[in-house]
């Protein structure tokens, strides 16, 4: 019987039908009254292009880092009422009115290089866009005294299958379309 494996195999993708892509979404954030606060409106990530109407997007990794040294980084995430103001990442699809792809903000306590990260569905409308959006403060403790900005930026690895038969069989066993790990 033909079925897709629980969590899709790199191995199993139909590579010549299957080509990567490299979403990318940055945001800068200016120091103001000693901080640096992400406050972001969801906006289109790039490359800014229409999905592919009933192809599957395969996320395999995500990375997340910013242009300043990763301990000035965590050291300077503001603290309110004990509570981490810490920078998150998420993102969205148009079609869905901007519902969430992950299940909850990815918070950005350190910086990640390739970090696994698994997420698969299937566009079902014609010109779906993904939209990502960061939130959060960070300090301007002494080591960044001088930084005008700090920008935050997440790289998500993933790959784009149109092979009809492969997205067929995805849909069968989840027919929503959505699957995460």
């Amino acid at each position: 019987m033909n079925t897709v494996p629980l969590v899709p195999r790199v191995e199993d993708l139909p590579y010549f039908t299957s080509p990567p892509i490299e979403f990318v979404y940055q945001k800068t954030a200016n120091v103001s009254a000693g901080s640096y606060t992400w406050t972001d409106a969801p906006s289109a990530i790039t490359p800014n292009r229409p999905l592919m109407h009933n192809s599957l997007y395969y996320f395999r990794s995500i990375t997340l880092a910013a242009n300043i040294d990763e301990l000035d980084f965590t050291s300077n995430i503001q603290v309110i009422a004990g509570v981490p103001q810490t920078p998150q990442f998420q993102m969205y699809l148009k079609s869905r009115a901007k519902a969430v792809l992950f299940r909850e903000p990815i918070l950005m306590v350190k910086y990640l290089q390739n970090f696994d990260y698994r997420l698969t569905w299937v566009t079902q409308r014609e010109n779906d866009t993904i939209y990502a959006s960061w939130n959060g403060i960070l300090l301007q403790g002494a080591a960044l005294v001088g930084k005008a900005s700090i920008t935050l930026t997440a790289i998500i690895s993933a790959q784009e299958v149109v092979d009809e038969n492969f997205v067929g069989l995805f849909l069968k066993q989840y027919p929503d379309g959505a699957r995460g790990y």
